[in-house]
C-alpha cells in the first residue's frame, strides 16, 4: 500500500482513537471531582498562582519556606491547566480534569502515529494503539498493590491520571512517540525540518516531567541500537547534538542545580540511591541487552521490530528487577510501568503480525471478531469505572478546603504547616505560605526536609517528639501547625503522635479530629535580630539534633533583643526594618538562594545561608537599618534563560534563514550563468 492510499485510512484510525478515548473519559470534561488523596491541588496551585513566572524569574513563597518557581515542578501540565481555564472559562478544578482528559486521549493517538510512521502499517498500528487504550495485560506480571485478577480489566492509566498523581509523567509519555518518530526521521532523512521538530519535541517533553529526558534517552539508545550498525557513530553524534540543543531551550526548567537537587530529594525519602545491588541490576540489564542484540537479527530483519523489542525489554526490566528482585539503578523504578505498557502494546502486536498474516482469511476474520468483542466489553467496563470514579463532587465540605480557607482568613501572611493531602491542596484554595507543600521528588532544601520529617516524627516518646518538633517549627518561622488525628478526613495522616501538642499549644481551630495549634513566638515576623553567635552554623544531620537550633530559638524569643519587621512587596522583593548593634545579625526565615540580593541603608550587603538553609544578613549598621531584599534568579538561571531565548530564536529562524540563503545562492547562480 503506497503512502497516498494509507493516508485516508490512517487519518480515520487516528480520529477514531481520539474519539474512543475522549468517550471513555468524557466525565472529566464536565465534572469537578475531589480525589483529595492526590496531588491535583498541587498542580492547580501552580496554575492559579503562576502568573508571569512561566516567563520571568519569580520567587515562590508558598512551599518549603520559599523556593525559585522553577524548582516547584516541571511547568507544562500546570500551564496547560491555566490555559484551559482561561480559554474555556471554567474553574481550575474542571480545567485540571479537562487537561488530564486531553492527555489521556492523545496518548494512544501519538502511539498510533509513531507506529504508523515507522512501519507504514496503519491497521496494525491501530490495533497496537487500541490495546494500549483498553487493556493492561502486564498487570498480571507486575501487579500493583491490592492486585486481583480483575485488575487486568481496569484502566490503570486513567486511574493514575484522574485519581492519582501522574498527569505530568503521562504528558511526557504522550510526547515520547512523537520524539521517537521525529528522531528516526532525522537520523534516516538528514533534513533540517526533522532536526528542528525533534529538538522542539524533546524540549517540550523536558518541561512536562523529569521523566521526559530520561525515557527519551533510553528510547534513543534503543533506536540507535536498532538502526544499521555502520551508522551508529554518526547517528550517536547527531542524537547528542539534538539533545544538547533541546536541553539548551528547556534549561531554565532543568538547571544544573535542579538536576543535583532531584536525586538528592529522592534518596532522602526512599531507598532510591546507588548501592552495590545497583551494579547487579545494571549487569542483569546488560546481559539481557547483549543477548537481544545478538539474536534479534535471527528472529527478524525489521529494524522497527528490533527497536520495539529492545525498548520493551528495557522498559520492562527496570520495574521487574526493582519490584521482584529488589534492585535498582534509576530513581522510582516502579513508575516505569507506564512506559512498559506502551512498549509492550507495540512489541506484542507487531510480533504477532507476521504469524497472523500467514493464517487463512477465515481464521484471521474470526480472530478479528474476537478482538472486537473483547474491545466492546472493555469499553463498557471502562465507562462504568469512569462513571464511578469521576462523579460530580463538591470541594467545599472537604477538610482540605475548610482548613485552608480558615487559615487564609485568620492567619493571613503567616507561615502554616499542613500535613499530607491538606498541604497539597491548600494553595489551590487560598494564598497560604507553607512550611511544607512541596513535591518531595524535587524538594531543593535538605535541611527543611529533615525538619519536616522531625515534625512528623522527632522521637519515639511523644513528649520528646513534641519538644523536638516545636524547636524545628520555631526555627523555621511557623506560626501555626495543623494536626490530623486518627479520625481526620486528611488522607495520609503522617504524624507518629498526632496528639503530642494537646494541652501544650493553644488551639485555634478544630473540626473532625483535625486541629490547628498556634506555635508560640515572640514575633510572627519572618525577620529577627539575633546575636551573630546565635545563628545556626552547621546543618543538623539528624532529626533530634537540636543543640544549635535550641540556641537559635532562645535568641528568637529573647525579649531584650529588638524586633524586626518584614513585609513582602510582591513575590521578588521584601522590606525589613530593624535596629542593630555591633555583633548582631538579621535572620530571615526565607530559604536562601543565590538569586537573593540585599541592600542595607542603601549599601549592598552580603546574603548568606545559615545552617538551616535560611537567609542570614550581617549588615554594617549601628542603629536604624532598612534592608531591601530582591530576587532575580541568580546568574545560573539568568544564563539558562538567555541560552533558552537564543535557542528558541534560532529554532524559529532556522528554516526561514535556510530558505533565504538558498534563494540567494540560486540568484547568484542564475546571475553567473547570464554573465
Amino acid at each position: 500500500m503506497n503512502r497516498a492510499r494509507q493516508f485516508v485510512p490512517g487519518i480515520a484510525y487516528a480520529l477514531g482513537l481520539l474519539w474512543l478515548n475522549l468517550y471513555l473519559c468524557r466525565e472529566l470534561f464536565r465534572n469537578i471531582t475531589a480525589p483529595m488523596a492526590s496531588m491535583h491541588g498541587f498542580w492547580m496551585a501552580l496554575a492559579r498562582l503562576g502568573g508571569n513566572s512561566w516567563w520571568h524569574a519569580n520567587w515562590w513563597p508558598y512551599w518549603d519556606c520559599g523556593m525559585p518557581f522553577e524548582f516547584t515542578y516541571a511547568p507544562l501540565f500546570p500551564a496547560m491547566t491555566a490555559l484551559y481555564s482561561a480559554v474555556v472559562h471554567v474553574p481550575l478544578p474542571l480545567a485540571f480534569n479537562g487537561a488530564a482528559a486531553l492527555v489521556y486521549s492523545l496518548g494512544p493517538v501519538t502511539l498510533f502515529l509513531m507506529a504508523w510512521g515507522l512501519t507504514q502499517r496503519p491497521g496494525w498500528s491501530f490495533i497496537a494503539a487500541a490495546i494500549y487504550s483498553l487493556f493492561v495485560p502486564m498487570e498480571m506480571l507486575l501487579p500493583d498493590r491490592g492486585f486481583s485478577r480483575t485488575n487486568i480489566l481496569d484502566p490503570r492509566r486513567l486511574y493514575l491520571l484522574g485519581i492519582w498523581d501522574d498527569a505530568p509523567h503521562l504528558s511526557a509519555l504522550v510526547l515520547l512517540p512523537l520524539v521517537i518518530l521525529s528522531l528516526s526521521l532525522a537520523l534516516r532523512k538528514r533534513k533540517a525540518p526533522y532536526y528542528l521538530a525533534t529538538i522542539a519535541l524533546i524540549a517540550l517533553s523536558t518541561t512536562a516531567s523529569a521523566f521526559g529526558p530520561v525515557i527519551i534517552t533510553l528510547a534513543a539508545f534503543c533506536l540507535l541500537s536498532a538502526l544499521p550498525r555502520d551508522q551508529f557513530r554518526r547517528n550517536l553524534t547527531t542524537t547528542v547534538g539534538i539533545g544538547l540543543a533541546a536541553y539548551a531551550i528547556s534549561s531554565p526548567w532543568l538547571s544544573p542545580s535542579l538536576m543535583r537537587a532531584i536525586p538528592r530529594a529522592s534518596t532522602s525519602r526512599q531507598s532510591d540511591h546507588w548501592t552495590i545491588e545497583s551494579f547487579t541490576a545494571l549487569a542483569l540489564i546488560a546481559v539481557g541487552w547483549v543477548l537481544l542484540r545478538r539474536y534479534l537479527p535471527r528472529w527478524t530483519q525489521s529494524w522497527q521490530l528490533q527497536f520495539f523489542a529492545l525498548f520493551a525489554f528495557l522498559m520492562a526490566a527496570i520495574p521487574f528487577i526493582a519490584l521482584d528482585l529488589h534492585r535498582q539503578f534509576v530513581p522510582q523504578p516502579d513508575r516505569y510501568k507506564l512506559e512498559m505498557e506502551l512498549a509492550m502494546a507495540l512489541v506484542l502486536t507487531f510480533s504477532l503480525r507476521a504469524w497472523i498474516d500467514r493464517m487463512p482469511v477465515s481464521l484471521r476474520a474470526a480472530l478479528l471478531f474476537l478482538f472486537l468483542a473483547l474491545c466492546g466489553e472493555q469499553i463498557v467496563h471502562i465507562r462504568l469505572q469512569a462513571k464511578d470514579w469521576f462523579h460530580p463532587a463538591d470541594l467545599t465540605p472537604t477538610i482540605e478546603y475548610r482548613a485552608a480557607k480558615w487559615a487564609a482568613a485568620n492567619l493571613a501572611g503567616q507561615r502554616v504547616m499542613m500535613p499530607g493531602s491538606m498541604a497539597q491542596w491548600a494553595d489551590a484554595f487560598a494564598d497560604i505560605p507553607q512550611f511544607s507543600g512541596e513535591s518531595w521528588t524535587m524538594a531543593p532544601y535538605p535541611v527543611q526536609q529533615r525538619a519536616e520529617a522531625a515534625v512528623y516524627n522527632g522521637a519515639d516518646d511523644p513528649a520528646q517528639d513534641a519538644r523536638v518538633s516545636l524547636a524545628w517549627l520555631q526555627a523555621f518561622g511557623v506560626s501555626a501547625i495543623t494536626m490530623a488525628g486518627p479520625q481526620s478526613p486528611e488522607f495520609w495522616k503522617p504524624y507518629a503522635h498526632p496528639a503530642k501538642f494537646e494541652g501544650m499549644l493553644p488551639v485555634l481551630w478544630r473540626e473532625q479530629d483535625t486541629t490547628i495549634y498556634e506555635v508560640p513566638a515572640r514575633s510572627h515576623s519572618l525577620a529577627h535580630v539575633v546575636p551573630s553567635a546565635a545563628l545556626v552554623n552547621k546543618a543538623p544531620k539528624a532529626r533530634g539534633e537540636t543543640g544549635e537550633i535550641d540556641r537559635y530559638v532562645a535568641a528568637l524569643n529573647d525579649p531584650s533583643l529588638p524586633d524586626a519587621s518584614f513585609r513582602w512587596d510582591g513575590s521578588n522583593r521584601a522590606e525589613i526594618a530593624a535596629t542593630l548593634r555591633p555583633g548582631q545579625a538579621i535572620s530571615v526565615q526565607v530559604s536562601y538562594h543565590p538569586g537573593w540580593h540585599a541592600t542595607a541603608n542603601g549599601k549592598r550587603t552580603m546574603v548568606r545561608p545559615d545552617g538551616l538553609g535560611l537567609i542570614s544578613l550581617r549588615p554594617d549598621c549601628d542603629g536604624r537599618c532598612d534592608v531591601v531584599l530582591t530576587y532575580n534568579g541568580g546568574w545560573e538561571l539568568s544564563m539558562c534563560r538567555a541560552i533558552s531565548f537564543i535557542g528558541i530564536l534560532l529554532l524559529l529562524g532556522w528554516i526561514p534563514m535556510t530558505r533565504l540563503l538558498r534563494r540567494e545562492r540560486r540568484g547568484l547562480a542564475a546571475l553567473n550563468r547570464r554573465l
